[in-house]
Order: C-alpha cells, then sequence, then structure tokens
C-alpha cells in the first residue's frame, strides 16, 4: 500500500507554517526596530525625508507580511490542518477502476481538492484527492484498491 499522508509530510506543513508566521512577524518586527531607529536620528534638516521612508518601510513590510500570510502561511496551515485530520479519523478501504478528474476546486480556508471516480463492484464512489498529491496516484483506468478518510484517498494499492 503506497501511503499519500505520512507522518514526515505532516511535521514538514507544521513546520513550514510555523517557520512562515515567525517569519512574517520577525519582518514587522524588524521594520518597527528600523522605524524607531530612523526616529531617534530625527533632527530639523532631515525630519521629512525620514518621515517618508519611516511611512515607506512600515507599508512595505505590512504588504509583505500580507503577502506572506496570505499566500504561504494560509496555503501551510490548511495542508496541515488537512494532514492532521487524515491521522486522526477511521480509514476505509474500496476496490475498483479509479478515474480522476482534471477540475480542481478549492475549499475555503483548506486545501485544493480533485474529484476522482472509483468504479466498484456496487456501482460508482466519487472520492476527493489533495490537489498537491493527485501526480502520485496511478493513471486514470488502473484498477485499485484506495483507503479513504473522510472521502479523502490516502493510500492505494495497484491491483494485478
Amino acid at each position: 500500500m503506497i501511503r499519500l499522508y505520512t507522518p514526515e509530510s505532516a511535521r514538514h506543513w507544521q513546520r513550514r507554517a510555523a517557520f512562515l508566521l515567525g517569519f512574517s512577524i520577525a519582518a514587522v518586527v524588524l521594520a518597527l526596530a528600523v522605524n524607531i531607529f530612523l526616529c531617534t536620528r530625527v533632527n530639523t534638516a532631515n525630519a521629512q525625508t525620514l518621515q517618508f521612508a519611516c511611512i515607506a518601510l512600515f507599508i512595505l513590510a505590512g504588504w509583505a507580511c500580507i503577502l506572506l500570510l496570505y499566500f504561504a502561511y494560509a496555503p501551510a496551515k490548511a495542508q496541515a490542518v488537512h494532514i492532521a485530520g487524515m491521522f486522526s479519523a477511521e480509514a476505509e478501504t474500496f476496490e475498483g477502476v479509479l478515474t480522476v478528474h482534471r477540475e480542481s476546486f478549492h475549499i475555503p480556508k483548506s486545501v485544493t481538492v480533485r474529484k476522482a471516480t472509483l468504479e466498484t463492484a456496487e456501482g460508482s464512489l466519487t472520492l476527493n484527492v489533495s490537489a498537491g498529491l493527485v501526480h502520485q496516484l496511478p493513471k486514470n483506468g488502473t484498477a485499485v484498491r484506495v483507503t479513504t478518510v473522510r472521502r479523502y484517498i490516502t493510500g492505494y494499492e495497484v491491483l494485478a
């Protein structure tokens, strides 16, 4: 059985999320420290220049933090929570012919998924697979045994 979710990947995404959050906070704290330093150097000759520098620095640091949190930290945290959830629930096993669809969609505040159809002896079964893990699955039309948690494919075994 090939596992799509491993404890190592869970730790990787948790470490990545923690690093990105720390990096974002550090960027804002560093900008604040630089602004405090610049404010201690103000005199009547350079007041306007340092005011512009402080405002520009904090705007850039703020936008950098917002972009890091939105485009890097939030997806990493969502992936870490998603993977942790895969280890906390009961797994089910199904056998059939797997077809992964091309369309992907993003679940708000969660991961991007793709739908998969498993044609079993009892009928068609619709499953989900994390879009980042699709490349690990066998090609469409392959007979497989899959393990699922909350209708997400967590592992597979190609049947002969």
